[in-house]
């Protein structure tokens, strides 16, 4: 088990059952470092904001649900004080995370009474990832398992959690719409793509509105010339929305996955993952 840790204002999963963040992109980054099972710390601030006997204390932890939602779907508008705004009246934590399980820490322990060395300034604006001698102390902490609200926006995704848990598969972020100075619509149609390494029995499942753009961004990391091999696209079905296409994507590799397997990346025969790919476009209801 991974065990990462993030400053916040407070811990309460009864009425703010989410790991929430500023920015999509640190939401995203820890998707891609967690696995399954790993757990988030939370860690008061030492800041006005949070309580004082909550300041810089571990206060509580979480299971990591590794698909993405949106704060504003999931918490009770009676929950929200001024203070969770901006000044243009935004939340200042719009993207999330969902706490599958929580477990309070009986006497919150100061993080200097635990962890080796204070945490650095990263951890206020992301999840960092304890080393294993920390990892251990925080599991050492007394703890009692506290119940989280069970908020209808991510009982879906707390249900699909255990399913690709089960299977051991990986999931990303969720496609979700959201617009800025630019914008992004997961209504818009989009691919469930398989790309071939080589000749090799080797194949990356994923989704993109546009493959081939998505295949030469993949290509960009290979030393091809060194190699002399690189990915080549091999299979692609077309999905009117992203989400559709996402989970075609997590269909596939739900039914591939192995202990051996990497990500989005599996291993197995064309002729097997033909037969899954055919599958996945009709899935049983």
């Amino acid at each position: 088990m991974q065990v990462f840790a993030k400053r916040f204002w407070g811990f309460n999963p009864a009425s703010w059952p989410i790991i929430s963040f500023r920015l999509e992109g640190n939401r995203n980054a820890l998707v891609r470092a967690s696995r399954p099972g790993d757990r988030l710390v939370f860690i008061g601030t030492d800041t006005d904001d949070t309580e004082p006997p909550d300041r810089g204390r571990l206060l509580g932890m979480a299971e990591i649900g590794r698909i993405a939602i949106d704060t504003a779907d999931v918490l009770n508008p009676a929950v929200l004080k001024p203070s969770h705004f901006d000044e243009n009246g935004r939340l200042r934590w719009p993207k999330a995370l969902p706490m599958l399980r929580a477990w309070r820490f009986g006497s919150p322990p100061l993080v200097t009474e635990v962890l080796r060395d204070q945490l650095t300034y990263e951890a206020t604006v992301r999840a960092v990832l304890l080393d294993p001698a920390d990892t251990a102390a925080v599991l050492a902490i007394p703890c009692e398992e506290f119940p989280v609200v069970e908020a209808p926006a991510i009982a879906n995704q707390r249900r699909l959690h255990e399913a690709l848990l089960a299977s051991n598969a990986t999931t990303g972020p969720r496609p979700t719409s959201w617009a800025a100075e630019t914008g992004r619509n997961a209504e818009e149609s989009s691919f469930t793509y398989a790309f071939q390494f080589g000749n090799r029995e080797l194949w990356k499942i994923g989704h993109a509105k546009d493959v081939l753009a998505r295949l030469a961004d993949v290509n960009r990391h290979v030393p091809h010339e060194v190699l002399g091999e690189q990915w080549h696209a091999v299979l692609q079905q077309r999905w009117p929305t992203e989400v559709a296409a996402y989970e075609m994507e997590q269909r596939v590799l739900a039914a591939l996955r192995t202990s051996s397997c990497v990500g989005e990346r599996v291993s197995c025969g064309k002729r097997q993952l033909e037969s899954v790919w055919t599958s996945a476009i009709m899935p049983r209801r």
